[in-house]
């Protein structure tokens, strides 16, 4: 476990952004699989899946690199950095972030509905400009904790099994989802796995923006987002990017099927394509603070 392997997939990634998308298909195929064949109604048949899915080959993964590494230290750091590069996706989610800004700048916001959906399928998009724009800074910032900080914090912790269960353990959520008890299990796990990355995201994001709003929007509205039956690691994240940001975030929203209501998170500023930029800054400056922070504790143990 090295602080540079990251920082390589990192950097691999932004000059490759085009993952190949085999190895997600197939894990996605083999997850479907199990989800046919292991699903008999019950939890435990969830859990046995999840064994199946995530821990056991996160444990493989481990081990490979385990090995890789005793035999050369060079090999397993390389594929350690292999590893990352495909588990890491903030990179396509800056990339259609992007471009649904660009869409907002032009002052069109079909077309901006449109590469929302394409991003997000499962996503009722909002009617107006303000509100797809409050939309896509909110997806952007989940997406930094799921395809990013998450893993960075995993392999931190646990090494490349760690980050590779972090993965997994999403993955088998969302291709679970729509069978509730299967997924309780799955669902369990990536909650609690999230619960310490998305405080230190949360935290970071006051670090290096506003740090006095970043806080007191998650102190004292972060517990209104729960108390609507939401996500609290959700919350976390977007109330202290909201006041990091200075902008608004959660709140009503008109779709398609009609208005959805939720609290407010952040200041009063309606967030448009310059704060959805703003946000992807305010994500990479975390990202470097954390680096920045591993490899001083890689210097300290020299």
């Amino acid at each position: 476990m090295s602080p540079f392997a990251p920082l390589a997939a990192l950097a691999w990634e932004r000059f490759r952004p085009q993952v190949p998308d085999l190895p997600a298909k197939e894990i996605a195929r083999g997850q479907r699989w199990l989800l046919e064949h292991f699903n008999a109604g019950g939890v435990r048949h969830g859990m046995l899946a999840w064994l199946l899915a995530a821990l056991l080959p996160a444990f493989a993964l481990g081990l490979i690199a385990g090995v890789a590494g005793g035999l050369l230290e060079l090999l397993g750091w390389a594929f350690e950095v292999m590893v990352l590069y495909f588990l890491f996706g903030f990179r396509h989610a800056s990339f259609q972030a992007a471009s649904v800004a660009r869409a907002l700048t032009a002052s069109d916001p079909p077309l901006a509905r449109t590469l929302l959906n394409e991003w997000h399928p499962e996503l009722l998009s909002g009617d107006n400009q303000n509100d797809l724009a409050r939309q896509c800074l909110e997806e952007t910032i989940k997406a930094a904790l799921t395809t990013l900080f998450g893993i960075l914090f995993w392999y931190w912790v646990a090494g490349i099994a760690g980050a590779a269960l972090y993965f997994l353990s999403h993955s088998c959520r969302d291709q679970w989802r729509a069978e509730a008890e299967f997924v309780e299990f799955s669902a369990r796990v990536v909650y609690w796995m999230d619960w310490l990355p998305a405080r230190a995201l949360g935290f970071s994001f006051a670090i290096v923006g506003n740090f006095q709003d970043a806080a007191e929007c998650w102190r004292s509205q972060g517990p209104l987002w729960t108390a609507m039956g939401r996500d609290d690691n959700e919350a976390a994240i977007l109330a202290s990017g909201a006041g990091a940001l200075g902008v608004r975030l959660g709140g009503a929203i008109q779709t398609a099927g009609g208005e959805v209501l939720r609290p407010d998170l952040g200041l009063d500023e309606q967030p448009g394509p310059d704060s959805i930029e703003a946000g992807v800054a305010l994500i990479w400056r975390a990202v470097l603070l954390w680096l920045s922070v591993a490899g001083l504790f890689w210097l300290g143990s020299l």
